[in-house]
């Protein structure tokens, strides 16, 4: 079976790139499947980019067809040209609905080209989350009732990688910076607190402002490769990820699977991917960020304790068992079978 895999432009992300480099690297491994990655050439920011995305696929199906054409990421329009009955489409979340919803026009164009037209037109649409899953059946009705859950799972390279924890001074990694991440409430939690912040993902003027005011330590980077990400996990102490919208959650799992304590929102989806493999709180409620972040920098035994339920917490979400999923996916619309 050839299997092409359709994400977004390089760049935008990495969570995206992780589930993709998980299913390739797995699938590659069976004899009768071959699996090609294809990133889009442009960054899908108006109606000209999301043209000129659909023509390089037009182009890709005539002259390099294959039996599965799987799109991930923020690029579900492409369904729009790709042939129907051999289009799997992935969703992630519905967060441009969500941000749009008091702009009427520019939610309008969301919800029919990355929403309605692809659902419609996809043979199987599949969802990271069962919250991911309940957000499309409220946007687009009984339609998304056949939505297939297949959970993510952290890139392979996010290995167990244990080091002593810098009570005194510990590091905090902070993934991601967009409003939805909620940093604001974050800086002020650690307003006082003597630790460092490693911030990925690039800061507003707005949030600089506030770390300087706040006289936050902190360092940030962007445009880091998958290898580059997971050195900044093994040097840190602490994962931040108290973000308020989410359909998934992936820092979650690869703090666990690195060996990382990690504290998250004590909301859905994060609340059931780290079971009990993290600390949660109330996200916006700055008082318990703050509280939850002392608890995990002075009780070393709790600590421990969230550290090795995370490493068993990963374990449920393997790239193995994900690659599975998927090729059941796969093979119940293609013209051939992975073995």
């Amino acid at each position: 079976m050839n299997i092409t895999l359709l994400l977004r432009s390089p760049g935008t992300g990495y969570s995206i790139e992780s589930l993709v480099a998980g299913i390739g690297q797995e699938l590659a491994r069976e004899p009768d499947c071959t699996v090609r990655v294809v990133p889009m050439p442009y960054v899908s920011r108006g109606i000209r980019s999301v043209w000129q995305n659909l023509r390089f696929v037009a182009r890709l199906t005539r002259t390099s067809p294959a039996d599965v054409y799987h799109i991930t990421g923020d690029v579900h329009y492409l369904a729009l040209v790709l042939p129907p009955s051999r289009t799997v489409l992935t969703i992630h979340d519905a967060i441009t609905l969500h941000q749009n919803r008091h702009r009427p026009v520019r939610w309008l164009i969301f919800w029919l080209l990355w929403f309605y037209w692809p659902i419609r037109r996809a043979a199987v649409v599949t969802a990271v989350s069962d919250k991911t899953r309940q957000e499309l059946r409220r946007y687009v009705g009984r339609r998304a009732d056949a939505v297939v859950v297949v959970p993510n799972a952290p890139d392979p390279i996010f290995q167990y990688s244990p080091r002593p924890f810098r009570s005194k001074y510990p590091v905090l990694l902070q993934l991601g910076t967009a409003p939805h991440k909620n940093l604001p409430r974050l800086i002020d939690a650690l307003t006082g607190l003597r630790c460092r912040l490693v911030l990925v993902g690039p800061l507003s003027p707005g949030l600089r402002e506030q770390l300087n005011r706040c006289q936050i330590d902190y360092v940030s980077y962007t445009d880091l490769s998958q290898q580059a990400v997971f050195q900044l996990y093994t040097s840190c102490d602490i994962v931040t990820f108290v973000s308020v919208y989410e359909g998934f959650g992936m820092p979650i799992l690869e703090a666990n699977a690195v060996g990382r304590v990690v504290i998250t929102a004590d909301w859905q989806p994060m609340r059931s991917v780290a079971a009990d493999a993290a600390l949660v709180v109330d996200p916006v409620d700055v008082a318990a960020i703050r509280a939850g972040i002392v608890r995990l920098m002075t009780d070393e035994a709790y600590r421990n304790e969230r550290i090795e339920a995370g490493l068993q917490n990963a374990n449920r979400y393997s790239a193995a068992q994900m690659a599975r999923d998927y090729r059941t996916v796969y093979t119940s619309i293609g013209s051939g079978n992975c073995r």
